[in-house]
């Protein structure tokens, strides 16, 4: 059996000539070393070998057929047996005598980690595990010769030796030709990789058929290579360089190999992921509730190491000795872990959990460049003495030959990222490079200084800050307990501030209320917005300093281009100070005072209040002298010049306002007193010198000339009137405009009715339908205006007089300016149906006959008469001739609406050979018994017309 993976590789050979030459050995010996074959290729792949012999065991009885047994072998493991060893095998596991192979037992045994049978003192020399490098022994071909084995065993120990002492990582230098990391390159590759000694030709023939993968030409195995490297590193019993004091330096692994995970107290592994956590701002409870469906707190060990490995173990640089020891710190006694605490210790790291809580808890956070990377202090006394004399003498030779470290270092920086660090070979290169590398011996304990314990690779910032003068890399600062005397006497001192004692008595507070009123108004600020950034609470109240920290956000510092004094301020302060906290200022009642210039608040309650307009906050410029204040000799100068200057200006035609606009950029309605004059000279206004100083005293504050005003007094603006008023009259007038007298109107109820219901029964129209949508709350009612708006869509060509009619008869008895338009609509919908047939079943429905137009036709009499008579003639003749009425008018009715127009009328009726028998009165007679209303057009009613005719003749209704 293979003990370990240095036994196995270094027995590798004799395993194999063991197996080649099985005759030799005993039976025992022989199922041992076939079931150590099957187990190393099993382990190397990675392979679940139970997973194949159940396709074949569909009953899991446990047992497999010999056939069956020797398919899994050769397919899925491709492991070629002797077939003495099949069986042995065979009669190994045929545990029934039946010719059936009990897999499981042979899976046990396969995937057996330990041989119980084996007792040692050290047992972790005889466990089974994989071959190191790509599923193969270590040495790929086999020397024959022995001087030749020798020669390769001094050539490998010189490398060795070499590379041991320059500190060169040979795997890395392969590995960058290996892109596919398939564990080998070519031959040329290898060549201008390798980074040993100066060899000859020989000695590099002799690496290329050790190392040269047989199965593949032109390929050699570069991993078995390093790992023979790493095996003469280990057993060489040189020093790598002698030190002044006669000691030797202590061994260290070869680079590319991993050294055995550093022994750490379960304090130090909690402190790494605790800063780990912190820095790279990791959520580790995310990493957990995934396990943790029931947030119960608890989960097993396994849940627990593989959430912490996915979580933090990169960042934190952990092992699995590290997980382990953590996950049996917090274990339970049931086996399983406590992940909550675990969890809530970490991301409260240098936070306290429910500060909101504790508004008076001081919260220690690490000070800056505290969890960068340290120096390492596991030096002993005379290394740290012998590092600080190395700094030394590199600090003297950097100040003198001036040099810049970092930007020699920053190249070689590997990462994407700047990490601030490289490897020690690139560290060394650059000290080399500018002559300031020390002896080996030093430079390892230099590297040992400022190497990472993680990745070995070196800080080259920190290197850089403690030799150069200038140079910083990270600002250390040490952390500082929160300094609660200190914090006392600020307190002490901010209160004594505030209780300096300013001169506000001469500080007009109304006086300054209003222009900040004015200057809300016109600016239109949001005084709460300001406020409320400062106030997260909504208490309605701020530190003095904020409040006065917001006048000056709100731009009221510089009212009118006149800062807010000291006074001012404190005034303010004092008037809306809070009664007990005197320290803090009542900012919601300063809000509600300067912002009811807006509005008032509550008017909702109050609806009667009469509200002020904003004109009434609106005040002069600072410094607008006082009409009453003005001289009154003054004021007759003023009058007489502004009454000449309006004068001039309404007689020349002249427009101040472009004149005084050219010297105001920025629009804000002042110019200087210079400007004034040269105005004035422009458009040529004559004036006196006490004229112009009295004009210049009434219009001069603190800005300057007020020109605006100015214009104001010369030429008045006219004030249009409002269109709104305007367009209302003109409405008005064009709706008292004359109405057209009607035609024939109806002047009783039933037969407006009838019109309307034979008008919906031709056109097939709902009422409902255009009344239902102006009646929002479905009340059956709509006003008088809502209801003519509302049917007047509908074309029913109604009068005013019979919509009069309507309305009065519909008229609500519960508003007596609303209509029961519901009503309305059931008289006229009952033309189609009977209300509620469901509840009298034996009722006959009669169908609704319109009344035709016609009918209601009344001519004098004696037209009558004569109508009568010419019609009964007419029926005579259709009676004698059989004539057929209805196809001649339809021909000309392609609308079929039962109407057509008089000539197409006379033209039938030509057709008939009926309009010889009509005289001229006669034909008027008939054409007006006969005529209709249709669109604004009079037609002929043909239907009613024919079936009178037929009446006459003696047809039957609908037969000629």
């Amino acid at each position: 059996m293979v003990a370990s993976v240095e036994t196995m590789t270094n027995s590798a050979p004799y395993v194999y000539d063991s197996i080649a030459s099985t005759s030799s050995l005993d039976p025992p010996t022989i199922i041992r070393l076939a079931e150590e074959k099957i187990r190393v290729k099993t382990i190397a792949s990675g392979l679940r070998i139970t997973e194949f012999f159940i396709d074949f065991d569909r009953l899991r009885s446990g047992f497999v057929t010999s056939s069956q047994f020797k398919r899994c072998l050769d397919t899925n493991l491709r492991v070629q047996l002797l077939p003495e060893e099949e069986q042995l095998l065979f009669q190994k596991y045929d545990l029934k005598h039946d010719g059936n192979i009990c897999y499981r037992e042979f899976c046990d045994v396969i995937n057996r980690k330990y041989p119980e049978t084996t007792i040692t003192p050290h047992p972790e020399s005889y466990t089974n595990a994989a071959p190191p490098y790509l599923n193969s022994w270590r040495s790929t071909r086999h020397i024959g010769a022995q001087d030749e084995s020798e020669r390769l065993k001094d050539v490998l120990q010189r490398i060795a030796t070499h590379c041991k002492q320059r500190r060169i990582d040979v795997l890395q230098a392969m590995e960058n030709y290996d892109k596919h990391k398939m564990g080998e390159i070519t031959d040329s590759q290898f060549y201008r990789a390798f980074v040993g000694p100066q060899l000859t030709e020989a000695e590099m023939t002799l690496l290329r058929d050790k190392y040269s993968d047989p199965e593949k030409p032109g390929l050699m195995n570069y991993l078995n290579f390093v790992q023979d490297l790493n095996r003469y590193s280990r057993t060489n019993d040189t020093t790598l360089f002698p030190t002044n004091n006669g000691n030797n330096m202590e061994q260290t692994p070869f680079i590319g190999i991993e050294e055995k995970p550093e022994q750490r107290s379960i304090q130090e592994i909690l402190d790494k992921i605790r800063i780990a956590t912190f820095k790279y701002g990791v959520r580790i409870s995310d990493f957990f509730k995934d396990y943790d469906k029931l947030r119960s707190g608890i989960m097993t060990e396994t849940q627990f190491e593989s959430a912490l490995s996915l979580s933090i173990q990169k960042q934190a640089f952990l092992n699995m000795n590290d997980i382990k020891k953590i996950a049996e710190y917090y274990r339970r006694p049931d086996g399983r872990v406590y992940y909550k605490e675990f969890v809530d210790s970490m991301e409260n790291a240098f936070n306290i959990p429910e500060l909101e809580k504790k508004p008076l808890t001081q919260v220690h956070r690490p000070g800056q460049g505290l969890l960068s990377r340290p120096l390492n202090t596991n030096l002993s006394p005379e290394e740290e003495d012998r590092v600080a004399e190395i700094l030394d003498v590199i600090i003297e030779k950097v100040k003198k030959r001036r040099l810049e470290l970092f930007r020699f270092f920053k190249p070689y920086d590997r990462s994407k990222a700047f990490t601030r660090a490289c490897t020690k070979h690139q560290f060394g290169r650059v000290l080399r490079t500018l002559d300031l590398i020390p002896s080996p011996y030093d430079f390892n304990i230099l590297c040992k200084k400022f190497e990472d314990r993680e990745n070995g690779d070196v800080n080259y910032a920190l290197f850089c800050q403690m030799t150069e003068q200038d140079f910083v890399a990270i600002k250390v600062e040490s952390e500082v307990e929160f300094p609660f005397e200190r914090a006392r006497i600020d307190e002490e001192q901010k209160r004594d501030k505030l209780n300096v004692t300013i001169d506000t008595s001469n500080v007009d507070l109304n006086d300054l209320m209003g222009r900040i009123r004015h200057h809300v108004l016109i600016k239109r600020i949001r005084v709460k917005e300001f406020f409320e950034d400062f106030d997260p609470l909504r208490l309605g109240t701020v530190s003095q300093a904020r409040f006065i920290r917001v006048l000056a956000s709100l731009g009221l510092t510089g009212l009118d281009g006149i800062p807010l004094t000291e006074a001012q301020m404190f005034a303010l302060c004092d008037h809306y100070r809070h009664p007990e906290q005197r320290d803090l200022i009542q900012w919601k009642q300063f809000e509600q005072d300067v912002e009811s210039v807006f509005t008032l608040s509550d008017l909702e309650k109050v609806p009667t209040l009469k509200v002020s307009p904003q004109t009434i906050y609106e005040m002069p410029t600072t410094g607008t002298p006082a009409w009453c204040n003005i001289d009154p000799y003054n004021k007759e100068e003023l009058h007489q010049a502004m009454q000449t200057w309006k004068t001039n200006c309404e007689q020349r035609r002249i427009d101040l306002y472009h004149t005084f606009k050219q010297f105001d950029r920025h629009n804000r309605g002042h110019v200087t007193r210079g400007q004034f004059r040269q105005c004035l000279a422009i458009a040529g206004l004559p004036y006196t010198q006490k004229e112009l100083e009295a004009v210049e005293a009434a219009l001069i504050d603190d800005d300057g000339f007020h020109y605006r005003r100015f214009r104001e007094w010369i030429q008045p603006r006219r004030i249009d009137p409002f269109r709104y008023n305007i367009l209302q009259q003109e409405l008005k007038d064009l709706n008292k405009q004359k109405i057209l007298p009607e035609g024939n109107p109806l002047s009783s109820i039933q037969d407006v009715l009838q019109k309307i219901k034979g008008q919906v029964f031709r056109r097939r129209i709902r009422l409902y339908e255009w009344l239902k949508d102006h009646d929002k709350l479905n009340c059956g009612r709509l006003p008088c205006d809502t209801f003519r708006r509302a049917i007047n869509p509908c074309q029913l060509e109604l009068t005013e007089s019979e919509l009069s009619l309507l309305e009065d008869y519909y008229r609500s008895r519960i508003d007596v300016n609303a209509i029961e338009y519901k009503k309305f609509c059931e008289e006229i919908e009952s033309i189609f149906t009977t209300d509620f047939l469901e509840k009298n079943p034996l009722v006959e429905s009669e169908q609704y006959v319109p009344i035709k137009d016609t009918t209601n036709i009344q001519l004098d009499p004696d037209k009558e008469d004569r109508v009568q008579i010419l019609m009964n003639k007419m029926g005579e003749r259709v009676h004698a001739r059989r004539l057929q009425l209805f196809p001649l008018f339809e021909d000309f009715d392609r609308v079929r609406n039962g109407h057509v127009t008089q000539n197409q009328f006379l033209r039938v009726l030509n057709d008939l050979g009926m309009l010889t028998m009509l005289s001229g009165f006669e034909k008027d007679n008939l054409l007006a018994k006969f005529r209709v209303r249709v669109g604004g057009r009079d037609d002929m009613d043909y239907i009613t017309f024919c079936h009178e005719l037929n009446t006459l003749a003696g047809f039957e209704a609908g037969i000629p």
